[in-house]
C-alpha cells in the first residue's frame, strides 16, 4: 500500500495537472465533413470500444501531437520556465521541437529493428533524453537529471494539441453503461491523455462509464495503432466475460488505424465522421481493405444501439 506521503503527492500532482488543463483549454467546435451516415447497427453488440483523439475529443491538429515546431517555438520558452527548467537564453529552445522529433523517430528505429510493427514512445522518457541534450550542450540552467517531467510533457502537449470534448461525451458513454454495455478505450495516447479526459469531464474514467480493464493505452505497451496488438488486453478481458470480438463495436474516426485495425482483431466498425480535421478516409491506402459497419456523424447516433 503506498504511504501517505505517496498518495499526498499523487494527489496534489493529479490537482495540478487538472488545473493546469481547465486554465489552458478553451472550447472548441467541430467541423462536419461533407459525408453520409449509415446507421447499419450491426446485430448483438454486447460492448463498444472507442478511440480518443477525434472521436471522443475534437482536437485543434486532428490527432495526438507530440511535436509541431512552429508553435513549439512560441510558447516553449514559457513552458520550460512553468515547469521549472530555466533555459540560460531565449534562443535556445528552439531546438527543442527538432530534438524531440529526432529523439522520437530515433525510438521507433531500434523498436523496428527488434520487429515492433508500430511502436510507441512514453513521451516523458523522450522530454528526459532532451533536456538531458540541453544540459550537456549548456542551454538549462539547472541539471534536470531528477527533476520530473510531468507537468513539463503536459504544457506542451496542451500548447501544441487543445483539445475539447466532442459535443455529446461523455453523456454518450453514460447511456450506453446504462443500458448494460461493457464501455472501454483503445487509443493511441500518452500519459496526460486520461488525465485531459478527466479534467474535461470532471469525472474519473469509472465514473464517466468506463471499465478501466477495458482500456488500453498506446503508450502503456509502447505499441500503437495499425498495431491490432493493443485491442489484444480488452479483447481478453471480454472474453472471460463470454463476450467475442464479433459482439464488440470500436468507434474511431482513422480508416486505417481505427476501422481496419479493429476489424482485424474481429470486432464490428462505426467510422466517427463528426469532424472534418480529425476524418482519416485514407483512400488510396493499400493498407485498408475494409468498410465499417456504420459511419455517424453524432456520438449520440449511436444511442441506436440501445433503441434497436
Amino acid at each position: 500500500m503506498p504511504s501517505e506521503d505517496t498518495r499526498d503527492y499523487h494527489n496534489l500532482m493529479t490537482d495540478t495537472h487538472d488545473s493546469i488543463i481547465r486554465k489552458t483549454l478553451t472550447p472548441l467546435k467541430p467541423i462536419l465533413p461533407d459525408i453520409s451516415i449509415d446507421l447499419n447497427i450491426p446485430a448483438d453488440i454486447r460492448a463498444v470500444l472507442f478511440d480518443i483523439y477525434g472521436t471522443l475529443l475534437i482536437s485543434g491538429t486532428g490527432d495526438i501531437s507530440l511535436s509541431s515546431v512552429q508553435r513549439d517555438t512560441l510558447d516553449m520558452d514559457r513552458i520550460l520556465k512553468e515547469s521549472n527548467f530555466e533555459p540560460y537564453f531565449k534562443g535556445c529552445v528552439e531546438v527543442i521541437p527538432n530534438k524531440l522529433n529526432r529523439n522520437i523517430r530515433v525510438f521507433h528505429e531500434k523498436k523496428k529493428l527488434e520487429g515492433v510493427d508500430y511502436p510507441e514512445v512514453e513521451i516523458r522518457n523522450i522530454w528526459k533524453s532532451v533536456l538531458k541534450e540541453l544540459w550537456i550542450e549548456g542551454s538549462l540552467v539547472e541539471n534536470p537529471e531528477d527533476k520530473p517531467v510531468d507537468l513539463l510533457s503536459l504544457r506542451h502537449e496542451l500548447s501544441v494539441n487543445p483539445v475539447w470534448p466532442m459535443p455529446g461525451f461523455p453523456e454518450i458513454i453514460r447511456s450506453l453503461r446504462e443500458s448494460g454495455l461493457h464501455i472501454g478505450i483503445v487509443s493511441n495516447a500518452q500519459f496526460y491523455t486520461p488525465l485531459i479526459i478527466e479534467a474535461l469531464a470532471e469525472n474519473t474514467l469509472e465514473q464517466i462509464g468506463f471499465e478501466t480493464d477495458l482500456c488500453a493505452w498506446s503508450y502503456k505497451i509502447l505499441m500503437a495503432k495499425p498495431s491490432k496488438e493493443i485491442f489484444r488486453k480488452p479483447l481478453d478481458r471480454l472474453s472471460k466475460l463470454g463476450i467475442q470480438p464479433s459482439q464488440v463495436l470500436y468507434v474511431g474516426n482513422d480508416m486505417l488505424n481505427d476501422v481496419s485495425t479493429a476489424s482485424a482483431a474481429g470486432c464490428r466498425t462505426a467510422l466517427f465522421a463528426g469532424d472534418r480535421r480529425s476524418l482519416k478516409l485514407r483512400e488510396g491506402d493499400k493498407r485498408v481493405k475494409v468498410k465499417p459497419d456504420m459511419i455517424i456523424k453524432e456520438l449520440i447516433q449511436l444511442e441506436t444501439l440501445i433503441t434497436q
